[in-house]
């Protein structure tokens, strides 16, 4: 379960996922073509990475950070819930095909 999903009590209440917030690495560049080329070389890394409008985040990593900034990337570190992509074999992170009954978003 992700952060904002839901669970369906028998008796019709709903408990609400909330993920903690952890210190993460927002990963910006003000070209969006340069952006996907991060995005490359993060999955490239097989880096667990959460894309979201015009940023990356990221969990913190020195090493990767020197590489990003030596490509032009912004970083911002923020306090937030982590999301990584789950992958194309399911992975961690949130799954993006809900069959599942009882799931809910809001």
């Amino acid at each position: 379960m992700a952060d904002g999903d839901g669970l369906q009590l028998e008796d019709g209440r709903w408990l609400k996922v909330q993920a903690a917030a952890e210190v993460i690495i927002e990963v910006r560049h003000n070209d969006p073509n340069q952006l996907v080329r991060l995005a490359w070389h993060l999955g490239n890394r097989h880096l667990p990475t959460e894309i979201r409008d015009q940023v990356l985040r990221i969990r913190p990593d020195h090493v990767i950070e020197d590489m990003l900034l030596g490509f032009g990337a912004d970083l911002v570190k923020v306090q937030a819930a982590f999301q990584p992509e789950g992958g194309a074999y399911g992975g961690h992170g949130h799954p993006h095909n809900h069959d599942d009954e009882g799931h809910h978003h809001d």
